[in-house]
């Protein structure tokens, strides 16, 4: 009897602590309805590194979006630029449902298209991926 009842009491502690982990897990995907700044101001407030966009860009993308949007909004603001690898290197260990800051600028000349981008996380403010190119 005293066997059966410490099985059960363990039993109830171990459901207990996957419950836990389980609204963990769901706070976490609600990532995307926090009020976090927009990403003017983020790009305004400094925080930004060495990033800065081109004086005389011909676009420069500013957006707070979910990591999952990333491809679609480069394609529907640069799509022209074919700027595929600022999403083409995905990243695993990121949730899709994560926020992000997205920063592009793009300047183009007669001989050649300039272009950089800096992605952020949105929460931990941590940079995911940065980079640059130029085409002729």
């Amino acid at each position: 009897m005293k066997t059966n009842l410490s099985i059960l009491i363990l039993t109830m502690l171990m459901l207990i602590t996957v419950n836990v982990n389980a609204q963990t897990s769901e706070k976490y995907i609600d990532n995307s309805k926090k009020n976090l700044i927009s990403a003017n101001e983020f790009y305004k407030s400094g925080k930004i590194g060495d990033y800065s966009e081109y004086q005389t860009a011909t676009l420069n993308i500013r957006e707070k979006l979910l990591y999952k949007d990333l491809k679609s909004t480069v394609n529907k603001n640069a799509g022209k630029y074919s700027l595929v690898n600022i999403y083409n290197n995905k990243h695993p260990n990121i949730d899709p449902k994560r926020l992000i800051y997205l920063f592009c600028s793009v300047k183009e000349t007669k001989e050649s298209m300039l272009h950089k981008f800096l992605i952020i996380d949105a929460e931990t403010l941590e940079p995911i991926a940065e980079g640059h190119g130029e085409r002729w």
